[in-house]
Parts: C-alpha cells; structure tokens; sequence
C-alpha cells in the first residue's frame, strides 16, 4: 500500500517530533511556574499528609486502567469516521483509510478528552484540598482513556491483549519527563513486537505479566508524586478551579498529541511494511 504526499510529510514530522530535545509535560512545567510551589509544599504541608495523599491516589490508581478500558467506545470512534468515509465498519477499516481522515478524527477526539478534562479539574479545583485527591486519579482515568481512543482511530483494536500495556507506556511516554523520548519510543516498538510475535494464548499471558508488573512499576509514584504538588496551587481559594481547569486542559492535549504520534507512526510503518 503507497503512502500518499500527507502521509509522506507525516513520516517526517512524527520523527522530528520524537527527535527533538523538548521534555514532556511534567518535566517541563517543573521548570518555572511550579517550581516555587513545590518549595512552598515543601515548607508549608507536612509530609505526613503528602504521603497519606499519595498513598491514597496510588491505591486509587490500581483500579483506573481497568475503568478506563470499560469506557473505551470505539463504535464512537467509527461513526466519527463514517462522517468522511461510509465504508468504514469497524476499527480494522480505519487502518485501511488515509491518514489525513484519521488525522481529522483523532484531532476531534483529543479535544473532546481535554475538555472533559478542563471541566474535572474545574469541578475538583473548586473544592480544594478536599477533592485534590479525587482528582488525580479521574485525571489518569481521562488521559489512559484518551490513549485508547487514539489507538483505535489509528486502527487499533483496544481489547488486543497487550494493548492496554502498550497504552500506558504510551501515556508514561507522554508524561515522563525524560529528554530521550526517541530511545522509549523505540521500546515501545521492540515491547509490540515482541507480543505480535507469539501466538494469541502466549499472548495474552505474556500481556498479563507485563501488566501486573506495570501496575506496580515506580514509575507511577513518581508520577503521582510530580502531579501531586503541581496541583497544590488549585487549593488557592477561587483561584482553585482556574488552576485546575488549566492544568487539566494542558496535561490531556500533550498526552493526547504523544499519542496520537504515536499512533500515526504506527500506522505509517505497517502501511510501508505492506508496500515493501
């Protein structure tokens, strides 16, 4: 199958994106704005009560991947593509559709999370400390959600054992904060290779394992940890629900766009795996 001069030009931006220096949200929003937060947190709030929060989002957290994959409506997804292309039936016909369609459908479908997104925080921001908790976890619960739904407008069916492990790569990819997003990027291919290389039952254990192990990976503390004291700004009274709106907003849009980057990229190599 040809790649089409969008598809073309898309090759070369997606590896430009992966390519550059540029660090992920979290690491880049520590580097100003809320850099004078955290010290404030770190005077002001007990660490007591920073590790009983955060020991109750992570406990929170465990069940969130599993929600989210409940939530995952791909039939959404085909009904928004059968508005440019009605021979689109299923998630296995979006692989077979130009990219600028799925392009115009994935835009759709992040802006949508980031709203949703912006509202929960606005709702959470407004209620202070007391919901800040709260709000992390329907956080990740969003952002987990929006990775699926990206997936799919790419032509990835989410119930494919080992996608859900994939998508929080995905998702930690997005919000690591590392500088070598190409290297990470290059996991995730070796990670899909590897499970597209066993037989469905080896399959679907393999991705059992490397869920369990996920879930419990340090990764997500440290996550939870760099989220948790950005967002202390939103128990500022008033400014609560501003803060929370905001943060929510940029956090969704930039996982959603890694994503959806990741995603074309995928896209684009098994269309130039068929063509060669």
């Amino acid at each position: 199958m040809s790649l089409s001069s969008y598809e073309q030009q898309a090759q070369a931006e997606v590896e430009a994106y992966f390519r550059s220096a540029e660090e992920g949200l979290l690491g880049r929003v520590s580097r100003g704005l809320f850099k004078p937060v955290e010290a404030m947190a770190e005077r002001l709030v007990p660490d007591a009560a920073l590790e009983m929060a955060g020991n109750a989002v992570e406990a929170a957290l465990k069940g969130i991947a599993s929600v989210s994959d409940r939530t995952v409506d791909t039939g959404a997804v085909v009904r928004a593509a059968r508005k440019h292309a009605e021979m689109i039936d299923s998630v296995a016909d979006m692989a077979r559709q130009d990219l600028r369609l799925l392009d115009r459908v994935a835009e759709d479908v992040a802006s949508q999370h980031a709203l949703v997104a912006s509202l929960e925080g606005a709702g959470c921001g407004a209620g202070g400390l007391a919901l800040l908790a709260a709000d992390i976890p329907l956080l990740f619960g969003v952002s987990l959600r929006v990775v699926r739904q990206l997936g799919a407008c790419y032509g990835v069916d989410p119930a494919t054992p080992g996608e859900a492990v994939i998508a929080f790569k995905v998702f930690e990819l997005a919000c690591g904060g590392t500088r070598d997003r190409y290297g990470e990027l290059l996991e995730l291919d070796a990670l899909r290779d590897e499970l597209d290389g066993l037989e469905p039952q080896r399959r679907a254990e393999k991705a059992a394992v490397l869920a369990s192990l996920i879930a419990s990976r340090e990764a997500v503390k440290r996550i939870v940890s760099l989220l948790f004291s950005r967002k202390l700004l939103q128990t500022i009274p008033i400014a609560g629900a501003v803060v929370g709106a905001g943060f929510n907003y940029m956090f969704v849009s930039d996982v959603a766009e890694t994503a959806r980057q990741v995603y074309r990229r995928r896209l684009l190599r098994d269309k130039a795996r068929v063509e060669a």
